[in-house]
């Protein structure tokens, strides 16, 4: 496309060069004039040049139809694994062809590629297809088209099972027997001719046949790289005449060693990866030190003028030699290599490069140096990292903001304070003191003033619980951005306002500054925010009890990240909490697996996926997943992060119907509670914890404490999105805190919200709740209306597959049922499921034997053992067995 240009393609990459020319700075030789194009931010950055990309290969492929062919993707870096997926959504409309080319082999469940294929596999006109080995028939064609003789079938035969029909394999062969014919005149030996053992072998055959000066100066090739330039080869052999080395480079291409690459550069290329590693194996370590030592010197020379092109080749080449270069001149390319691949947005690639330079970095080295590595080296890292690992990005910025301060290089302080970081908030800490710090030297209306108060105002509601200085830090920041016209800045503090509301519980409020946000986006064409805005109105919209509207916002919000290569876990963890309320099992199974490998360190997305999956299947590892979110809820810095680990745990509490693990989500609770300093919204979420806690306990007073404080607008979901309804939870409170009237009214509230939302699985674990407590009331009326509910959550748990919910209201019908019997009478006041339970203890069945024998929760169990053994006299389960067998209670065959 680009080394000969046809008019179409030009036109096509015109309006797009000064962005594509980021990774592709050939075009800066095509296009001397152009300008460079406009900085954005990092993350709007990545996504225009792949947009321009794409954009123009579209182009291209409508005035002529395009194959594009991206061989060895196994050895893909991230960024250019990402560039494919961007590519691959927006090509099926297209007269465009995209083939890659992998060895499974080299790829494991973790492997970048693994994602990337489970990605394209979703995409519409994906194909995988398998290249299996030669069949015995192909092996023959192919040793008759390579090595134009004829073969007796058994050598064939012979050949095809030596070498399993792998093609290069047999490539190799053939060209050695084709070789050997040739030296006897056309005649063939098949007798004497033995086939390599391996490929390897088959390739040390075909070197051994060219000659010594072509070997040496393919191993010095090989030491190069897997590619090499003309250039680069001739100052390495200076002994050699330009026209000796292009002879011998001939010789390594009628061998089918070396092939030319398409390029005005004059490059060569290894045919096979095997042949450049078996060259470079012949040298010893230290003369292989000593020739990248010697390349890097050759390529300071030869690419004085366009150093930063090579900067990634010179930081390899360093890294090999480093005992012969020196620490410093490794730590320099390094750095420059970090700085290219940040430019063209390849953050882990970066983050790599940065690391190594910081490795190598000396003690004494300049501090300034120091600063640019780590300032490099954390943004890298915040944009490339995910919880909790990403909190090593932001300590890395922070040291480099306190090097620059101590430098007085106060520029260079506040240019990393200002980079924002927007979807990373929430998992950082100790970001307040740096923003602070910051402003203390900058104007105090200037616009690094307004992007620093809009962070400080996050952080310090976040990590300090200052709700009300966050406030006013993000009304300075929007007047800052009204007067200045900075319609980002002014986005971001509209949705920062918004969150503010929504986690005081003013839903109405917040949806309001979202939509304004989102509006602005658009306007200003602004997709990264477009998208946070979609993602903000979605949950807000689910929280009042609009999944359909939140729905459509959640599509245009997955349309953006499809458009854009958006990879965000915020918009999966939303998705499932709508799967999750809705019952939508099938699809919280496919998100469920998604948010575990997207962010597999995050205990609160782990908890709720956990969660989701105990309704599929009762002994999901729900268990293990709490006792990871108690760990973190205790350990986390900040009380923003451990009252989301606790809200998770006293829901996944009572879903196990464990009031041990209930008791400890409650003491986490309590302990935030008594914290000097809260925001509104840590304590509702401490309180909704605290307060499922005192409902498992049977804790009137906390209960009745809790019911009093808390907020909870009529018809939305309970603070923080939390998938339970607000009125729900206040009908647990007030029916534990001895209020059934209030009770009966907050439920009939959480039955209207529910059926109207379509959340059909909440609707069901109100029903339950709601039929519990009538149950416990024991009025004569209530009979009737739990056992109605209980059949109308029986069905619903039914019709979405929940197995786990079904049994627990089964054996709630059957407890009714019981009621509504006449009583019969036992012994003692043994109760009929007491008597039930005594008789599968007398046939020696264990609590939780007896759990699954009735149906019932093995703590349910527990407590009818322990109640027995004190109605009967009994100190143990068999002194019980004794009783029930003197009383007539077993039933006799």
């Amino acid at each position: 496309l680009l080394t000969e240009p046809s008019e179409a393609t030009l036109n096509a990459l015109n309006p797009r060069a000064a962005v594509i020319a980021e990774i592709v700075p050939e075009i800066r030789n095509m296009m001397p004039d152009m300008q460079s194009a406009p900085e954005v931010e990092p993350a709007q950055a990545r996504f225009r040049l792949f947009d321009a990309v794409t954009s123009f290969l579209n182009e291209a492929a409508a005035s002529q139809p395009l194959v594009l062919v991206l061989d060895d993707l196994h050895w893909a870096d991230r960024s250019t694994l990402d560039l494919l997926e961007f590519v691959a959504r927006d090509i099926s409309s297209n007269a465009m062809l995209l083939i890659g080319g992998y060895r499974d082999m080299e790829l494991s469940r973790r492997h970048p590629l693994s994602e990337t294929l489970a990605t394209l596999a979703r995409i519409r006109g994906f194909q995988r297809i398998l290249l299996r080995g030669l069949a015995s028939g192909e092996v023959g064609q192919l040793v008759k088209v390579v090595g134009e003789v004829a073969l007796p079938p058994g050598l064939i035969e012979e050949i095809y099972v030596r070498t399993e029909g792998n093609p290069f394999f047999v490539t190799e062969v053939t060209r050695d027997l084709a070789r050997e014919a040739a030296d006897r005149g056309g005649d063939f030996d098949a007798v004497k001719f033995r086939i390599p053992e391996g490929v390897r072998e088959a390739i040390g055959i075909r070197l051994n046949r060219l000659s010594e000066e072509c070997n040496q100066v393919l191993r010095i090739a090989s030491v190069i790289g897997r590619e090499f330039d003309f250039a680069l080869l001739a100052a390495l052999s200076q002994e050699l005449s330009d026209e000796a080395l292009l002879d011998l480079i001939e010789e390594a291409i009628a061998a089918g060693a070396v092939k030319e690459v398409s390029d005005p550069n004059e490059r060569y290329e290894f045919t096979h990866a095997l042949i450049e590693q078996t060259l470079a194996e012949e040298l010893t370590t230290g003369r292989r030190a000593r020739l990248h030592a010697r390349i890097v010197d050759a390529m300071e020379e030869l690419y004085n003028d366009r150093l930063d092109e090579h900067v990634a080749e010179l930081a390899h080449h360093c890294a090999e030699a480093e005992t012969v270069v020196g620490e410093e001149k490794l730590v320099h390319y390094a750095r420059m290599a970090g700085e290219r691949a940040a430019s063209s947005y390849a953050w882990v690639e970066a983050r790599a490069y940065f690391e190594q330079a910081l490795e190598a970095l000396g003690e004494d080295a300049p501090g300034a140096e120091r600063a640019a590595i780590l300032s490099g080296l954390g943004r890298s890292e915040l944009l490339s990292l995910t919880y909790p690992d990403i909190q090593r990005g932001w300590e890395h910025v922070a040291q480099a903001f306190n090097l620059y301060v101590e430098l007085g290089d106060s520029t260079s302080a506040v240019a990393i304070a200002t980079r924002p970081n927007v979807l990373a908030k929430i998992w950082l800490h100790g970001t307040a003191e740096v923003f602070s710090r910051a402003l203390e030297i900058v104007a105090p209306d200037s616009a690094e003033a307004g992007r620093l108060l809009e962070q400080y105002g996050s952080a310090i509601r976040l990590e300090q619980e200052d709700a009300a200085g966050a406030l006013e830090a993000l009304e300075q920041a929007l007047e800052i951005a009204t007067r200045t016209g900075d319609k980002h800045l002014e986005i971001r503090v509209l949705l920062g306002q918004s969150q503010m509301r929504f986690a005081e519980g003013d839903y109405r409020g917040a949806i309001e500054l979202s939509l304004k946000a989102l509006e602005l986006a658009r306007e200003t064409d602004q997709p990264i925010h477009e998208h946070g805005s979609q993602i903000y109105v979605t949950v807000i919209l689910m929280c009042l009890g609009d999944p359909d509207a939140a729905s459509r916002h959640m599509e245009a919000a997955l349309s953006l990240e499809e458009r854009f290569g958006i990879g965000t876990a915020s918009s999966s963890f939303w998705r499932y909490t709508i799967a999750l309320l809705r019952g939508d099992l099938a699809t919280m199974d496919r998100l469920g697996e998604a948010i575990d490998i997207e962010v597999s360190n995050d205990t609160v997305y782990g908890l709720l996926v956990g969660i989701g999956a105990w309704h599929t299947e009762e002994r999901s590892d729900i268990a293990k997943r709490f006792q990871a979110a108690q760990e973190e809820g205790q350990t986390s810095p900040t009380l923003w992060q451990r009252t989301s680990n606790i809200l998770y745990m006293a829901l996944a509490a009572r879903l196990m119907d464990r009031p041990r693990d209930a008791s400890r989500a409650g003491e986490m609770a309590r302990s935030v509670l008594s914290a000097p300093r809260l925001t509104p919204e840590n304590e509702e979420r401490a309180r909704i914890a605290a307060g499922l806690a005192a409902v498992a306990a049977s804790d009137a007073g906390e209960a009745r404490q809790h019911y009093q404080r808390l907020e909870i607008e009529r018809g939305t979901l309970a603070r923080g999105a939390y998938p339970f309804s607000g009125d729900r939870l206040m009908g647990l409170l007030a029916h534990t805190a001895g209020m059934p009237d209030e009770s009966a009214a907050h439920f009939e509230d959480a039955l209207d919200f529910t059926r109207k939302a379509g959340y059909r699985l909440e609707a069901a674990w109100t029903g339950h709740d709601y039929a519990e407590s009538l149950l416990e009331r024991g009025r004569p009326d209530d009979l009737q209306r739990a056992t109605s509910l209980l059949e109308e959550s029986i069905t619903i748990a039914g019709e979405i597959g929940s197995r786990p919910l079904e049994v627990r209201l089964i054996a709630l019908r059957e407890k009714a049922a019981s009621m509504a019997a006449p009583a019969a009478r036992y012994p003692d006041g043994l109760t009929g499921r007491e008597v039930e339970v005594l008789r599968l203890l007398a046939a020696g069945k264990t609590n939780q034997q007896i759990a699954d024998d009735l149906v019932i929760a093995p703590s349910t169990a527990a407590k009818h053992v322990a109640n027995i053994l004190g109605k009967t006299g009994s100190s143990n389960r068999a002194e019980a067995a004794t009783y029930a067998n003197q009383q007539g209670l077993v039933k006799t065959r």
